[in-house]
Formats: structure tokens, sequence, C-alpha cells
């Protein structure tokens, strides 16, 4: 008997040790998304694995600009290369009961960074803490 309650409560140190951990992935990545210099309005980053295999990551972006990665519900993100896209819309009315968010607001910064396929923008995640500063123009980059 007191061997299977020293078993159990080994079993439980490993279990809790193992929640106390930094989250399945091996990389986190924190940063600001700006526009001419400026900290966009709240919106959306995402990071998407070049050449697949990896999920997709995507951060809220706050009304400073700062935002952070998250991926399947987990802080965090998986090493490696991504190509990103910044979505970022004008707000309109918040929808009444029953209604559904108003589609096709006008994007609040260039079309081409809508898309990970059309944004240019490519970054390498290390392992460990990263700061990825995201700085767009108004022309694109052009």
């Amino acid at each position: 008997m007191l061997k299977k309650v020293a078993l159990a409560a080994g079993a439980l140190l490993v279990s809790v040790g193992a929640g106390c951990n930094q989250g399945p992935f091996n990389a986190d990545v924190k940063g600001t998304v700006t526009l001419d210099g400026k900290p966009v309005p709240p919106g959306v980053v995402i990071f998407s694995a070049a050449g697949g295999g990896r999920n997709s990551s995507r951060g809220r972006i706050e009304s400073d600009g700062k935002y952070f990665l998250v991926t399947r519900h987990n802080r965090g993100i998986d090493a490696g290369d991504y190509r990103v896209a910044v979505q970022v819309y004008e707000k309109g009315d918040p929808p009444g009961p029953g209604e559904r968010a108003p589609a096709n607001l006008p994007p609040l910064v260039p079309e081409k960074y809508l898309s990970v396929d059309t944004s240019g923008l490519e970054y390498t995640v290390e392992p460990g803490s990263n700061t990825i500063d995201i700085a767009m123009t108004s022309d694109g980059g052009n």
C-alpha cells in the first residue's frame, strides 16, 4: 500500500512539473507593428510557416501597436522561417442584437500587407525569446 501511495505521489509531482513549462513551443515572439513609424491601430498579425509544416501563429495587435504570438491557444511559436501578414481594418459600428459584424471594411494598411503571399514580410524566429518589430510603409515599400 505504501509503495502505491509513493508511486502516485511521484506521478503527481511529474505531472505538476510538466505543467510548469513554457508551453509546447520553443520560442516566444513579441514586438510592435508600425506604419510609417507610428503604431498601427488594433488588428491581427499572422506568422505563416515558410514552406509549411508548422502551425500558423497569430497575435492581437493592441492599441499601442504591441503584439505577442499565440499558436493553438498557447503563447509561443516553433522556431523557423515565417512569412507575415498584418490585418488592420477600419472599425465599423458595433452590430446590433442579432446582427453580424459589418463585412468589407476598408483596410488601414496597404493591401499588400494583408496576405502572407504578398506582404514581403519575412522573419526568422530563433529558439527562446524574440522581439520582432514589424515596420510597414504607406507606399508598401516601393
